[in-house]
């Protein structure tokens, strides 16, 4: 920026200070003492201190400090001592200037420019995973889309401090990351990945050093920022290798094992089941979504996916009400529309679509181990049991009629949750726990789901038990299931199960929200006593009357001026914090022009300089050997590419300009065919990775990237520009015109 701006803005800057000194004492300003070595002096010196003597405290001080506009000369610097001090930046007529002088200090970082500033960086733990073993975290996010945290993910207002301490000047790469890999279903590429946890140790070390308090938010994991993946052997990240510069992490990456290797003794997976697969591979788009820049078409495709995501989330809210008697299932030929409001004194006024049985599982595993399941809660509701009965406000009188279970698993009942949730697996409030090994609880949980569910048992063995249909319901339902099926029972494949549903879902339609809401905050907004979370068994309870609460509260007030109310206040809301983040941009932009405005009268005129462009790419006979590797640049023109018969190259080009190309003429008695390779981007020809007719051979290509490559032909030792022949007489031309 011209020296005439930061004039003006330390113009505004005395303004605002003006009235304070002006309150400061008249004296005449008293100079330096010789014993003072300003030059040695640094914001980053923790033990130097500028001794200022009364005189030096008046604002005339203040001000010659400050600038240099009023004084006439400049008090003489100390000579810098040649150990501390490279350069002296200094105007050639210190009178004429109105800037301070800047005097650079060897090996001193700014505090004013963040860049400058070296990061902090943690150092991790010993490694104790080898190459190719499978990861014990469970949650991961892809390390590119963390490599553009600050530009994709940070609030703006702080986006430029963080990327300046963290992430320019490749500190992001300089750290230290535990690299994971994970082949896709087509297994064409791996997605490199790393730990939740070691993400959230790098936001709590950006969270130290700039005051911030960033955090991996709801919407981040359902983008697909941060992703638990399954449990299945197929469907794990794997250990890659510990990266600690930009450098390792190309090694690392050029070296990734195969999909079928595994450490020796590992056996083969099983086979993976339509479903798991289904959600593995939306999972793994979503992590590579987070990778890509952002366009506009990509930006309609998330607007698409979010609307039809919500039609998904609303029908299963609706039907939700249908299973308790709040909606009607639509008629043949009945006019589309919302039903009328219920009056929640009187009983249930529709019939209980389905006849269902409501089922809640929540399960509770070790912090430190979640393969260690320690608890069980189950929660069932009958809609049979609802007959007659008036749910009353949030359906607080259907609550008693909710059964539950909870079993503690005997081999991990000494371990109890407390790092990260407090657990409390004795406090059991809706009924007695129950104690059972690990063996039995896959029968014990299938007990739950057929009659009388998680009520008492009858004394009649011989009644016949009546198949009833089943709602799976839970908070954050995935995990759950994910638990059951690693005991050994899928509740997804029991017959009478119509569906799954989701309280934090439900709560979402209602709310009208993106983000979904951990189980506390549902109870507090219905007024839920939620006491002794983190018990499965109370959470199992909570959670059905949680989606009981939700159920009725729209039942009771839609299609009502109250409801009407709070829609309204909730947009208003929401639209004013996004008037206040709009109105603070517009000023930023708008300030960013106004201090141009009285800046000088242009200057002179400045020529452009338009380079042309590139000639075309001269034809060649399709007679002779072309290798061609695909560049790795973006933009850099003239560059030297190596050429191979089995090649492997890397980069971002997508057409001739955007690859190196080396041309090779043999003469002798080599009889290798020819072969034309052309791959932008990453390339491997004949299906190899550059394995065979391993050798170097060197030609200066011309283009706007690298690409490298590597050859082996008989008597090939290097060659460049007219050509080093070895025993095989061989010809390197550069880029001929053989048309």
């Amino acid at each position: 920026m011209a020296s005439s701006t930061y004039h003006a803005r330390l113009a505004r800057l005395s303004e605002l200070v003006q009235s304070d000194l002006a309150a400061l004492p008249d004296r005449t300003p008293s100079p330096p003492s010789p014993d003072i070595d300003l030059v040695s002096i640094s914001d980053d010196d923790t033990q130097g201190r500028v001794p200022l003597s009364t005189d030096a405290s008046d604002k005339h001080t203040v001000t010659a400090l400050a600038t240099s506009s009023n004084t006439t000369s400049t008090p003489p610097l100390a000579q810098p001592s040649p150990s501390k001090v490279e350069k002296v930046i200094q105007p050639e007529d210190p009178s004429s200037n109105d800037e301070r002088r800047f005097i650079w200090l060897e090996g001193v970082p700014s505090t004013y420019n963040l860049a400058s500033m070296p990061a902090r960086t943690v150092q991790l733990p010993p490694v104790t995973l080898t190459k190719g073993e499978r990861a014990i975290d469970k949650s991961f996010a892809p390390l590119v889309a963390l490599s553009k945290y600050p530009y994709k993910f940070c609030n703006k207002d702080h986006a430029q401090a963080v990327a300046s301490a963290f992430f320019d000047a490749g500190k992001f790469w300089a750290r230290e990351w535990d690299l994971y890999y994970l082949w896709d279903i087509e297994e064409s590429k791996p997605l490199i990945l790393v730990s939740e946890g070691q993400f959230q140790v790098f936001l709590d070390e950006i969270n130290s050093t700039l005051d911030l308090s960033l955090r991996i938010t709801n919407q981040q994991r359902e983008d697909g920022l941060v992703t638990r993946l399954p449990d299945h052997p197929r469907l794990q990240p794997r250990y890659l290798g510990r990266s600690k510069s930009r450098e390792d992490y190309n090694n690392l990456i050029d070296n990734v094992p195969d999909v079928m290797s595994r450490p020796t003794g590992e056996p083969l997976p099983p086979a993976v089941d339509d479903r798991s697969l289904a959600e593995f591979k939306q999972m793994i788009e979503d992590m590579w979504e987070q990778t890509k820049s952002k366009g506009k078409a990509a930006k309609e495709k998330k607007k698409l996916d979010r609307l039809a995501k919500q039609k998904v989330f609303a029908d299963q809210f609706k039907r939700a009400q249908r299973y308790l008697g709040l909606r009607q299932a639509a008629q043949a030929g009945s006019a589309p529309g919302v039903p009328a409001a219920i009056d929640i004194s009187l009983p249930a006024p529709y019939p209980f679509d389905q006849s269902v049985v409501f089922i809640c599982v929540d399960v509770e595993s070790y912090e430190k181990a979640h393969n260690k399941i320690t608890e069980i809660g189950i929660a069932t509701l009958d809609t049979r049991h609802l007959f007659g009965v008036p749910p009353g406000k949030d359906g607080k009188n259907w609550r008693p009629l909710i059964q539950a279970r909870h079993f503690r698993i005997e081999e991990y009942g000494h371990l109890v949750n407390s790092e990260y949730v407090r657990g409390c697996p004795d406090r059991f409030d809706f009924g007695t726990s129950e104690w059972i090994p690990l063996r039995d609880a896959p029968a014990m949980v299938a007990e739950c789901f057929k009659e009388p569910f998680c009520g008492p048992r009858n004394a009649d063995s011989n009644l016949l038990l009546e198949e009833r249909n089943l709602i799976f319901l839970g908070h954050d339902t995935l995990s759950d299931v994910r638990y059951l099926q690693s005991l050994g029972f899928d509740p997804l494949a029991q017959p009478t199960v119509l569906e799954t549903q989701d309280t934090a879902v439900l709560y979402r339609v209602w709310r009208r929200e993106l983000q979904p809401s951990n189980l506390g905050r549902i109870l507090y907004d219905f007024d839920i006593p939620g006491f002794n979370l983190h018990n499965a068994g109370n959470d199992a309870v909570f959670t059905v009357q949680a989606m009981l609460g939700t159920c009725v509260r729209e039942a009771s007030i839609r299609a009502s001026s109250e409801l009407q109310t709070i829609r309204d206040e909730d947009k208003a809301a929401k639209a004013a914090a996004a008037a206040e983040e709009a109105r603070k941009q517009v000023e930023d932009e708008a300030d960013g022009w106004s201090v141009n405005e009285a800046d000088g009268d242009g200057g002179d005129p400045v020529k452009s300089n338009i380079q042309p462009k590139q000639p075309p790419t001269p034809a060649f006979s399709a007679t002779l050997p072309i290798h061609q590797g695909g560049g790795r640049g973006n933009g850099r023109g003239g560059s030297e590419g190596r050429g191979g018969g089995s090649s492997r190259a890397r980069g971002n080009g997508s057409n001739l300009n955007a690859s190196s190309r080396a041309f090779h003429t043999f003469v002798g008695d080599y009889q290798e065919p020819s072969v034309h390779t052309q791959s932008p981007g990453r390339s491997q020809q004949n299906n190899t990775r550059g394995h065979a007719n391993r050798g170097r051979g060197q030609g200066r290509g011309q283009g706007s990237g690298r690409g490298r490559g590597r050859s082996n032909y008989p008597g090939s030792s290097s060659y460049s520009g007219n050509g080093n022949q070895g025993p095989g007489q061989q010809v390197c031309s550069d880029l001929i015109d053989l048309s």
